[in-house]
């Protein structure tokens, strides 16, 4: 279960939720120019630009769940369950593992054009990172300030389609649930805004009801003044798709919760986030001495709640 949005009200913005049992341990991973990647099926030396995001880190191995580049184009992985296919590996096309599609986009592609390119060359293979780590199914949302794109493994190859709306959940795939955005009328000029009450706007956990509540919530509103009121109104907008724990149960019944939010501001460099146990915002920036480095730099993103007594 997660949420993400790409947002070009004025300011451009990327951001998710991470909907989980618990944590596993994320960090806000800066991975530099100068950091050897080694993809399965190609060289360690096809990157070109730096990424910072939030990765699950292994043997010094940063296993991004989201991320954005040094020129602004972000991505980010969503469970896509009983809906994903990969493949073997193919000679005629471009081999990428599911784990590695983001950071082979943000280090090689410098923008939606040049994404849109590659991934028109991607075979998804089915490898996995490690035995205690198979692959997981997955789709993907990739954005910058032109627009957003998503991204599908299907048993017919990668397919590859416009997010008008800047917003990806998770199953069923992301046509139907354009579908069933279209059939809620959550879109429509009537009501107005003066009265988006009236509007029967879904209020469950379930990823079709996420989408449109996203999409909605998003499409209203008010156009932000500047960049820190864009920044905050897209943390409010996550508010409406946030999950409490408990309030959604996985396949096996365990307590899910909003493990992090986050919000990526592509003008300032900066990786903004807060998580389950501590509401306190808090940013990564990533300066072009980060960029120009050879050593992955990792800052943990647990922490206890931090309140601020007045009194």
């Amino acid at each position: 279960m997660c949420t993400a949005i790409n947002e070009t009200c004025g300011f451009h913005l990327f951001g998710r939720t991470l909907d989980l049992e618990c944590s596993y341990g994320e960090n806000v991973a800066i991975t530099p120019r100068g950091y050897r990647f080694r993809f399965l099926h190609g060289s360690e030396n096809d990157c070109r630009y730096a990424i910072v995001g939030a990765a699950h880190v292994v043997d010094n191995v940063p296993l991004y769940y989201d991320g954005m580049n040094e020129y602004g184009l972000c991505a980010a992985a969503l469970r896509f369950a009983n809906a994903s296919v990969y493949h073997e590996k193919r000679g005629d096309k471009c081999n990428a593992a599911s784990f590695e599609l983001i950071p082979w986009l943000l280090r090689n592609c410098k923008d939606l054009a040049e994404a849109k390119g590659w991934l028109e060359k991607v075979n998804v293979t089915n490898d996995s990172f490690s035995q205690e780590l198979p692959a997981t199914p997955l789709h993907w949302l990739v954005g910058d300030k032109s627009g957003a794109i998503a991204v599908e493994s299907t048993e017919e190859g990668l397919k590859v389609y416009d997010a008008e709306q800047g917003v990806l959940t998770n199953a069923p795939n992301f046509m139907t649930q354009c579908e069933i955005l279209a059939r809620s009328g959550a879109l429509n000029d009537v009501p107005s805004k003066s009265s988006p009450q009236l509007l029967e706007i879904p209020g469950d956990a379930s990823s079709s009801s996420r989408f449109v509540r996203a999409a909605f919530v998003k499409s209203r509103a008010s156009i932000p003044e500047s960049q820190n009121e864009a920044i905050s109104r897209l943390f409010r907008i996550f508010d409406t798709v946030s999950v409490p724990k408990g309030f959604s149960l996985s396949s096996d019944g365990r307590p899910m919760q909003t493990v992090y939010t986050s919000c990526m501001d592509s003008v300032g460099q900066t990786y903004y986030f807060f998580t389950y146990s501590c509401r306190q915002v808090r940013a990564v920036r990533m300066t072009e001495a980060d960029a120009q480095g050879k050593e992955l730099r990792c800052f943990a993103m647990l922490s206890n709640e931090a309140v601020s007594f007045l009194n």
